[in-house]
């Protein structure tokens, strides 16, 4: 019996309410992080490291807190998998697995809170709704990425960003 603080998480509802738990846990930490002054620094920091090393900010350092507060989350992500189906095999090692995750950022919109958990959400759906009609639905996904990297660079919420919400994180 897989239990946390005396949930049961053989239960899927509990499972479900973990993994939401854990997801609006990261998902606050990242929108306060951006706004955070270390956040915006950052930003300064992708957007042209040496104005911002120019103008005092140790980037090197920046930098390193940001791949520790990365891998921190993702961290968490492994052990919360780890304990909510009991298992964590050695295919998650495979290639799929490390080159998804970047095309779900590029899908959904780099540089966006928000935009990773669309892309997931939107290459999720478009894969599970076109293999009821094809067997080649990944060919599918394969011309739907190629139409909105075409059309839509800056991903699926920094064009709606660009349009409609100004004010999106």
């Amino acid at each position: 019996m897989r239990q946390i603080a005396g949930i049961d998480l053989s239960d899927a509802n509990n499972r479900y309410l973990a993994a939401l738990l854990l997801f609006s846990i990261c998902l606050l930490a990242i929108y306060r992080l951006v706004r955070s002054p270390m956040g915006r620094v950052l930003i300064a920091i992708r957007e042209n490291e040496e104005r911002a090393r120019m103008l005092g900010y140790d980037t090197w350092a920046h930098k390193l807190a940001a791949v520790v507060m990365s891998g921190t989350m993702a961290g968490a992500a492994g052990a919360a998998y780890g304990a909510l189906f009991g298992t964590v095999g050695a295919s998650f090692a495979e290639v799929p697995f490390s080159i998804l995750p970047l095309l779900y950022v590029l899908l959904g919109g780099a540089g966006t809170i928000i935009g990773p958990f669309v892309g997931t959400l939107f290459m999720f759906y478009l894969r599970d709704i076109s293999s009821a009609f094809t067997d080649a639905h990944m060919l599918v996904a394969g011309v739907v990425l190629i139409l909105l990297t075409l059309y839509m660079r800056r991903g699926i919420m920094g064009f709606v960003r660009e349009r409609w919400l100004k004010w999106l994180p």
